[in-house]
């Protein structure tokens, strides 16, 4: 427990970082990106880490695998495919995930690993 804690800390001060993709302050088309943990879901952030062990407890704790985040909408094993984790998909699926779910965009897990060229992750949602 003392761990996954630690590992959620962790988690939060990295997503809570000012990301700015461009420092010509005269390009106003790119404006800096904030991101907060108050639009994502700890078990989704946990899920864009890669961090299995994390995800895991949150599940066995009562994490809700379809919990969806306030800006795009998307579930946890749409992070996952997204990102390419084979391991988290599997165990999302093992959990009850819902793979015909669709984010604000219309979008399931499959169009996410599709979009992002996740290969393993594409072959893996489109095998079940």
């Amino acid at each position: 427990m003392r761990k996954s804690v630690i590992a959620f800390g962790i988690l939060v001060s990295l997503m809570s970082t000012t990301a700015n993709a461009n420092n010509k302050p005269s390009d106003k088309a790119i404006r800096p990106i904030k991101a907060t943990t108050t639009n994502v879901a700890p078990l989704s952030l946990a899920v864009a880490q890669n961090d299995y062990e994390t995800v895991k407890k949150f599940l066995e704790l009562g994490s809700d695998v379809e919990v969806k985040d306030k800006t795009m909408g998307m579930t946890p094993i749409m992070y996952a495919a997204r990102y390419n984790n084979v391991e988290l998909v599997q165990l999302l699926i093992k959990k009850g995930a819902d793979l015909t779910e669709k984010s604000k965009l219309g979008m399931t897990a499959l169009d996410y690993a599709k979009l992002s060229n996740a290969e393993d992750a594409v072959a893996l949602l489109q095998s079940i």
